[in-house]
């Protein structure tokens, strides 16, 4: 292996250096004492939910990975992870661009809102969306700059395409999005009214029993298609490998995730953290599953 260039390796140091300040930041707000939210909060009391159905959850829920992610330094994390794939993998460049889509998209979820007295696509929000941008954004947009323009340092070789982490990100948001309208419909058939959700993140200490049923129909959604759910359907990808038994193992990742406060999400972190590092891209779960999911054919022509 040729040697790394000076100029790449400060490249890849900045950049994680300028990811790991917004975590900086949050940590000294929340240590920082807490008495002006509390005076805002007697004053301005917390407003009824008039949200969207399925696209506050949605767009909650992102929140709430987005936030996790800045308190325990992932981007930074994921700037390392990148360096050391880029390392490892065939194509570099490829390396660098997962790694800079990834900052750029963190900073784009932490800018979206989720107020729940504001309709989503609404030109009020809009506009609070615009409002959110700030150093935050900048940081993220300003280390996945120099992640893309840090020298490869070696050629490219041929390997085999990476796995779409992309795609199985977007197919997600649109499985979770079916499965809220689906638990809504229920919702309907059964009292007779559409009930907006607050989505699907769970603590153990306030399980019930409609929501271990809700599990138990997350589990059976993703397993009885063996992998394969809707949401990869409609974006042209495939579970590979996953006989019965392995299907049912990747189908219980999810759920126990989800109800596992704050580590669930490391774990899903962990899981997405591993395609940078891994060779051919694969997630940890399809690591240690032996599985893979891959673009259709009729995608690929």
């Amino acid at each position: 292996m040729p040697p790394l260039p000076r100029l790449s390796l400060a490249a890849w140091s900045a950049a994680a250096l300028v990811a790991l300040v917004p975590t900086w930041w949050a940590w000294e707000e929340r240590l920082a004492p807490e008495g002006l939210p509390y005076i805002v909060g007697l004053v301005r009391p917390y407003p009824r939910f008039s949200g969207t159905p399925v696209l506050t959850p949605l767009l909650t829920h992102l929140g709430a990975v987005a936030t996790a992610a800045v308190t325990w330094a992932l981007p930074a994390v994921l700037v390392l992870a990148g360096f050391v794939g880029r390392l490892r993998q065939a194509n570099p460049e490829a390396a660098a661009r997962r790694v800079a889509w990834g900052l750029v998209t963190l900073a784009a979820v932490r800018s979206v809102s989720a107020d729940f007295t504001i309709l989503v696509l609404s030109p009020e929000w809009f506009a609070d969306v615009a409002g959110q941008w700030g150093p935050d954004q900048l940081c993220y947009l300003l280390a996945a700059t120099l992640v893309l323009l840090a020298p490869p340092g070696r050629p490219s070789h041929p390997a085999p395409a990476l796995q779409p982490l992309g795609l199985r990100a977007a197919a997600l948001a649109a499985d979770y999005a079916i499965f809220l309208v689906a638990w809504g419909l229920v919702d309907l058939l059964l009292d007779g009214r559409y009930r907006p959700r607050s989505g699907l993140l769970f603590s153990w200490p306030g399980l019930r029993l409609e929501d271990l049923a809700l599990v138990a129909l997350l589990f059976l959604y993703v397993w009885i298609p063996r992998g394969t759910t809707p949401g990869k359907r409609l974006l042209g990808l495939r579970v590979e490998g996953a006989g019965p038994g392995k299907a049912a193992l990747r189908a219980l990742l999810f759920p126990v995730a989800v109800l596992w406060p704050t580590y669930g999400l490391l774990w899903l972190a962990l899981d997405v953290l591993w395609s940078f590092v891994d060779k051919e891209g694969h997630l940890l779960h399809d690591r240690l599953l032996d599985t893979s999911v891959r673009c259709s054919t009729s995608r690929m022509t």
